[in-house]
């Protein structure tokens, strides 16, 4: 059962596209990620809703590593940034190349690293930004994903979806499909 808050968001979709958030092309970049989150809100204690890959939107994002293995995740929580606590979890399938699925599982948010947020429509709660979130993985390592959302005021080198650097590697650095989302609360 899809909760309340997906139901809105997929209307807003239906009613002029404000929960859409797409790339134009996808390209690898390097972007200096250094706001905190304290930073960005200047200590005001802001809540968002995040959403990867979530039915409603474009599912699920799609990363690929240099080699070819794509990793496909999905996953929604929250974070507040004055205190940068955080919570959330969600899914992942590592394929390889030619589409063998090479490993699965879960992923679970430990820390809220950054957000900067790029603003959103007037009006709605949804908003673009740039979220670098530490997780743990099922499977065993921790990893840093990065979930990007072209809503507001993007930076040109922005790309929708979502990052993922895992300790030890392999590091999915090629954004290649999917939606992410930021709900302001």
């Amino acid at each position: 059962m899809r909760s309340p808050l997906i139901h809105a968001m997929t209307a807003a979709a239906v009613l002029g596209g404000l929960a859409s958030c797409r790339a134009d092309s996808i390209t690898s970049s390097s972007r200096d990620v250094g706001i905190s989150a304290n930073q960005v809100t200047g200590g005001t204690s802001v809540s968002y809703q995040y959403l990867v890959g979530v039915e409603g939107l474009a599912s699920p994002d799609v990363a690929m590593a240099a080699g070819g293995d794509r990793i496909e995740t999905t996953g929604q929580g929250t974070f507040t940034l004055h205190s940068k606590s955080i919570t959330g979890s969600g899914s992942f399938t590592l394929n390889a190349p030619d589409g063998t699925i090479l490993a699965g599982g879960t992923w679970t948010a430990t820390q809220l690293l950054s957000f900067n947020s790029y603003g959103g429509p007037a009006g709605t709660p949804f908003e673009g930004g740039l979220a670098l979130i530490e997780v743990h993985l099922s499977t065993g390592p921790d990893a840093v994903l990065e979930l990007d959302c072209l809503v507001g005021s993007p930076p040109p080198s922005g790309h929708e979806g979502i990052r993922l650097a895992v300790e030890g590697g392999p590091n999915f650095n090629q954004q290649v499909s999917g939606e992410t989302l930021f709900i302001r609360q």
